[in-house]
Order: structure tokens, then C-alpha cells, then sequence
């Protein structure tokens, strides 16, 4: 386990630190390795700075704020400071179309065409043209991305069909609504058969639509109403209040060749975010801060439960963090992504280790999704922990040396000693 006494080490490792939390059960040298790590990824200029956050059988275990949320003001992270989520926001879609299951609203395998009737007449791209769909979408295909719905920014038979129709969701947040962007995706042709494929894409985005008609209020509304104030998720929203801009962290891009450079209010990477967006988008819309999203993460470890209050159905958080994609899939329909063998896919933005040995460090069993903006969580039931790696700098790429990795091998006892 992770432990020691934060006191100690928190001051000399941060740039800006926050108080300890509590003392826990590991040696104070991970402790030190873990701010060790983000301090080095700073000084070497990969981030600019980071929160780190883990926390163990219900307790927090570690959290340190270092470097700077503004690089150039040289403004320090702070424990308020707001991060675009980006694919963090899947996981919470998916937990506002589970409880429109939980209340038998929805079944996992009703075509999509009985609550949005565009995608009543798909087709498919093939390498010899276009032909018709072989079935009808289901919210299950949503759910588990093998509908055939892709991104433009996806490597995938239909990625020119996207640039062609500039139906990027993330640059036309500030530009269309929510009902415009679906319908305008469903008269575009599928990747693949529905359930023939894993392709990463638009899926939660329509997922966001499902739950506006079934629930009769806007995406925003209900995922507020039903999950985030539940779990007094109070930072995390569409877009920052006024009242809030100083708190979120400027983004970042960066190259193998490159810098850090600010990418600040860019229309590809979702314009501003300190006002309302007409698409309330599911698949990449939401900001918020480390703190709510570890009451969230709570909430999944302790199978759907927050505070006393029953937020999901044990059965939906089962559903949620288990592999859901078909053994006819193969062994790595992830790759595409990253992931390495031995990782499956449970619902909306959550990969699951099945296997040990080829999954990254960690354990059978656990479940893991993060952000563009290098924003990344993990849940591991077997130890009952919990951790966030947050920051802001585009893009974020799996199993390529970035903090979330370097944390992970700090926690699981893999970290080459320095």
C-alpha cells in the first residue's frame, strides 16, 4: 500500500504544495518517488505543472499540488484548480444513461432509432463503397464503441466523411446544438457494421441526445440533477463561471520537437471554457476539478453508493467495469488506442485489466479512462484505491513515458530506482 507521513516530504517536493492530508500505511520513500516524478516531468518541461491524487480504502493517501497552472504568470496548481476533462467526461455520461436503465427507461439493447429516428437508415463504408447497415444501432453499440461511429481525428474509413462534414464535435461546441451535431452525424456512413469493431468516436455524444429526449431536459440539466450534485460535484459543469476564470489551468500542447505552448481558447481544442457551449457535449465536454472527480471515482469503488445515498445500481456500476466487448472482437481491439493485450472495454470510457502480465502495472480487475489534456484516473477494487493524475498539456499518450504512467509504476512497486 501507498503510506508514510506526508508531512515531511510535501513542502521540499512541491513548487506548490499542499498541507498533508493524513498519514497512511506505505513507506514515505513512494511517497517521495511519486513527487519525485512530477517534479522531474516539470524541470524536464513536459508539464507544466500537476496535481497527483490517491486515495486508499476510502481515505486520501497522497495529494500535492506542484508546478504552475499558468506557466508564464508563473501562477502556482492549487487544490481548486479546474481541468478541461476532455474523455474524462465519458465515464460521467455513462453514469446519466445508467440510471435512466437503473429506472428501466432504457434497455441496453434497444435500437438507437426508437429514441432518435435519423439513425433509422444507417450505412457503412466499405473498401468497395457504401452499403447498407447489416442492423440497426443499439445503445449497447454506444455504450461499448463498437457502433461504427468514429471521429474525424480517428484514424478510420470514414474520417474524411467527418472532415468533409466538419462534424467534430470538440471544435463546434461553441457553434451548434446538441440535436444539430447528432442528426447531422447520422446521415454520415458507419466505420464498421454495427458490433463488428472497437472504434473510438461520437458515440457519448449521442448517448448526451438519448438522455435529453428520454429525460425531456437538456443534457446539462439532467447529468447535474441525477449525478453531479449527488455526489456535490460543485466544479464540474460545461464551463467555468466568471466568477471562477483565474482557477482554470491554461493548456498546453506539445511535440517529440517542441516546447510547451499555450493553445488557449483554440476553436480545435473547444474555444473557451469560460462560457456556456451550445453543444453540451458527453463524449469531451466537461471541466472540474480533481476533488469532484475523486468523489465520483468514490462512488464507482463503492459500487454506486455516495454518502449514504444510492447514486447507481450495483448492477450498473458492475456493467460499467467489466469487459462488454465480444470475445469475436479478439484480443486487442484497443491497440488502436495504445493499450497493450489483456485489456478489455466496459461502458462508455473505461478500460478493464482481464488479464495480468499484459495489462500496465496494476491489477486484474481494475478500471481506468482518461483525457486529451493528459487528465487520467484509475480505480483498482482489489487494493480499494483510488488515483488522479491531472494536468494539462495535449496529447495524451498511453504508454509513452507521461506522469500517469510514472505514478503507476511509483504506486505498484515498478518504478526504476534513480
Amino acid at each position: 500500500m501507498i503510506a508514510g507521513s506526508l508531512v515531511a516530504i510535501l513542502g521540499a517536493a512541491s513548487v506548490a504544495a499542499e498541507p498533508a492530508i493524513r498519514p497512511s500505511k506505505s513507506t514515505a520513500d513512494q511517497l517521495e518517488q511519486i513527487s519525485a516524478v512530477v517534479r522531474r516531468q516539470i524541470e524536464a518541461g513536459l508539464i507544466p505543472g500537476a496535481i497527483v491524487y490517491i486515495a486508499e480504502r476510502g481515505k486520501p493517501a497522497y495529494f500535492a499540488a506542484q508546478g504552475f497552472a499558468d506557466l508564464e504568470a508563473r501562477k502556482p496548481v492549487s487544490s481548486d484548480t479546474i481541468f478541461r476533462l476532455y474523455s474524462m467526461t465519458k465515464p460521467l455520461t455513462c453514469a446519466a444513461v445508467m440510471t435512466l436503465y437503473d429506472e428501466g427507461l432504457i434497455g441496453l439493447d434497444d435500437p438507437v432509432k426508437s429514441y432518435l429516428p435519423e439513425f433509422s437508415r444507417m450505412t457503412v463504408r466499405t473498401p468497395s463503397g457504401i452499403v447498407e447497415a447489416n442492423r440497426d444501432l443499439t445503445i449497447r453499440d454506444l455504450l461499448t464503441h463498437t457502433s461504427g461511429l468514429s471521429y474525424e481525428v480517428t484514424n478510420s474509413a470514414v474520417s474524411a466523411d467527418y472532415r468533409d462534414a466538419d462534424v467534430f464535435a470538440i471544435r463546434n461546441r461553441q457553434a451548434e446544438s446538441l440535436e444539430s451535431h447528432v442528426k447531422r452525424l447520422a446521415r454520415l456512413p458507419l466505420a464498421s457494421q454495427p458490433g463488428a469493431a472497437w472504434t473510438y468516436g461520437e458515440s457519448m455524444g449521442v448517448l448526451g441526445r438519448v438522455v435529453e429526449v428520454v429525460s425531456g431536459e437538456t443534457f446539462r440539466t439532467y447529468l447535474k440533477r441525477r449525478v453531479l450534485e449527488p455526489l456535490d460535484m460543485r466544479d464540474t459543469d460545461f464551463f467555468v463561471p466568471r466568477e471562477n476564470a483565474g482557477r482554470l489551468m491554461q493548456l498546453y500542447t506539445k511535440s517529440p520537437t517542441t516546447a510547451l505552448a499555450k493553445a488557449q481558447d483554440l476553436a480545435q481544442y473547444g474555444g473557451s471554457y469560460l462560457m456556456p457551449p451550445m453543444l453540451e457535449y458527453g463524449g469531451a465536454g466537461l471541466v472540474g476539478t480533481t476533488e469532484d472527480y475523486m468523489k465520483f471515482a468514490q462512488m464507482l469503488l463503492d459500487k454506486g453508493s455516495h454518502g449514504g445515498r444510492r447514486i447507481l445500481s450495483s448492477k450498473s456500476v458492475r456493467l460499467m467495469t467489466t469487459n462488454a466487448l465480444p470475445e469475436a472482437l479478439g484480443d486487442q481491439p484497443l491497440a488502436a488506442s495504445g493499450r497493450a493485450p489483456g485489456v478489455g472495454f466496459g461502458f462508455c470510457g473505461l478500460v478493464v485489466a482481464r488479464r495480468s502480465g499484459e495489462s500496465p502495472p496494476g491489477n486484474v480487475g481494475e478500471y481506468a479512462w482518461g483525457g486529451w489534456a493528459s487528465t487520467n484516473f484509475w480505480i483498482d477494487p482489489k487494493r480499494d484505491l483510488a488515483g488522479l493524475v491531472m494536468t494539462q498539456v495535449i496529447p495524451d499518450v498511453p504508454g509513452s513515458g507521461t506522469l500517469y504512467d510514472e505514478v503507476r509504476q511509483v504506486v505498484y512497486g515498478t518504478a526504476p530506482q534513480r
